[in-house]
């Protein structure tokens, strides 16, 4: 299935080279955050928030790590996916002449998918970190609707993201 498919590699435009950076000084800020804190953390911790923000769960402080690790995980697994286009699903047939829009298009949603996920994992971790030191700030009603957004965003940006990857720009001859 994918053996047939053009291996090329796809020019980063502006916007892709904006995402990229913006998620490795995400993901570089969200460690730095949990570097720091983790020495003023108490021991028990929660580890998990229920619909309106109250502790359901709590485990030792090393847990942060434990989530810590899994964003990095996803973080940078998705990043090594935007390398291999050509293993993409895609909607339409790939042939040379339209590979490097679709690979491109393809490349671009997995970025926003990326810095939308990293967004909402590092939300989680920094509200997991603010409610042991016993703030209360936005969290118990926010995350649910942030959680909502997310929900309803990730299809709608997935169905912009298609759309536009079928209507390939007209090649110039």
């Amino acid at each position: 299935m994918y053996a047939n498919r053009p291996r090329i590699k796809v020019p980063l435009e502006p916007i892709d080279k904006i995402l990229e950076t913006t998620t490795t000084a995400l993901l570089v800020a969200l460690w730095i955050y949990v570097i720091i804190s983790y020495t003023s953390l108490p021991e028990i911790i929660p580890t998990h928030l229920n619909h309106l923000g109250e502790v359901d769960g709590t485990g030792n402080k090393t847990m942060i790590w434990f989530l810590l690790g899994i964003t990095t995980i996803i973080t940078i697994g998705m990043h090594v996916l935007t390398k291999f286009p050509h293993i993409h699903n895609y909607m339409v047939n790939i042939t040379e002449e339209n590979a490097p829009h679709n690979y491109q298009m393809s490349n671009r949603l997995l970025r926003f998918v990326n810095i939308l996920t990293l967004l909402l994992l590092a939300y989680v971790c920094y509200s997991i970190i603010q409610k042991a030191y016993g703030n209360h700030f936005f969290m118990e009603s926010a995350l649910m609707y942030i959680i909502i957004v997310y929900a309803v965003a990730m299809p709608i940006v997935l169905i912009t993201f298609m759309l536009k990857n079928q209507k390939a720009p007209k090649s110039k001859r």
